[in-house]
């Protein structure tokens, strides 16, 4: 089976990775980026969560993940921003659940932005997820902007001591992102606490504080996608609460303000 430690290499073919023991999963357009099944069962052994656990994939895509961990008899729920997708893939989605549910599975794809996440606090037991690499989805710069609230929102979904299993495409910017978290969240803890300080703390007193992530992570290890080299990490949630970025909730209003402005302008160019 496959061993998740720091000296681990996983590696994914890149033909045939689609067909797991039945026909075609889906149909893709040429170009199409999309996770392959096989290497959504490897982050899901890694994640190795207990039978019937709340799954959870922030930028689900087509859904991979969700339906994958579905079949192996766990609460799985995926959510994409993109229209294109839900119209194109969804109905495949549906179809293929059902010809793969042979006991009581479940699994949704819902539309939603992995920043703003419908979801109550401490929901899921286990994230599992690709996300976006900052190449051919978002650039460097959006990535950077994006990261923070999107960890925010899987650090408030997710119970403590869950699981977060994610695929990446450097694994420094993440861990950066990461950590910046735990920092923010400490820092203006204790300030609205009224125990702020002179910022002048030893590395044993860090240690020693609670966290939103466990850091150092469980485990970072590459990933030979297709030629693509990626990484996963494995995280734990911690117990403290997490801070929502900098302008988080004017941000997260202007997106939604900014996506019905662009549904109605849709609207009025069809009619």
């Amino acid at each position: 089976g496959w061993f998740a430690s720091p000296g681990a290499r996983l590696k994914v073919n890149k033909s045939g990775c689609e067909k797991q023991g039945s026909a075609k999963m889906f149909n893709f357009p040429d170009g199409f980026l999309r996770l392959r099944p096989s290497t959504a069962d490897i982050m899901i052994h890694v994640a190795n969560p207990s039978p019937h656990s709340v799954i959870l994939d922030p930028c689900a895509g087509i859904g991979t993940i969700p339906l994958r961990s579905s079949i192996k008899s766990h609460y799985s729920l995926g959510g994409e921003l993109s229209e294109s997708l839900f119209s194109q893939f969804v109905p495949q989605f549906i179809e293929c659940h059902k010809k793969s549910n042979k006991s009581s599975r479940v699994a949704d794809l819902l539309g939603w932005d992995a920043t703003i996440l419908p979801l109550r606090d401490s929901f899921v037991d286990v994230i599992i997820s690709d996300i976006p690499f900052g190449q051919k989805c978002l650039s460097t710069n959006l990535l950077s902007v994006f990261l923070p609230s999107l960890l925010y929102q899987c650090a408030r979904v997710l119970v403590p001591n869950g699981k977060m299993v994610l695929l990446c495409g450097n694994f420094e910017t993440l861990l950066n992102a990461l950590d910046n978290l735990n920092n923010r969240s400490r820092y203006l803890s204790e300030k609205h606490a009224g125990r702020e300080d002179d910022g002048g703390r030893s590395g044993s007193d860090l240690e020693g504080m609670e966290s939103v992530f466990e850091l150092p992570c469980d485990s970072v290890f590459p990933a030979n996608i297709g030629g693509l080299v990626a990484w996963v990490i494995v995280v734990r949630r911690g117990k403290m609460t997490p801070i929502p970025p900098t302008n988080y909730r004017r941000s997260a209003k202007r997106a939604m303000v900014n996506r019905v402005n662009g549904e109605k302008a849709k609207e009025l160019r069809r009619q």
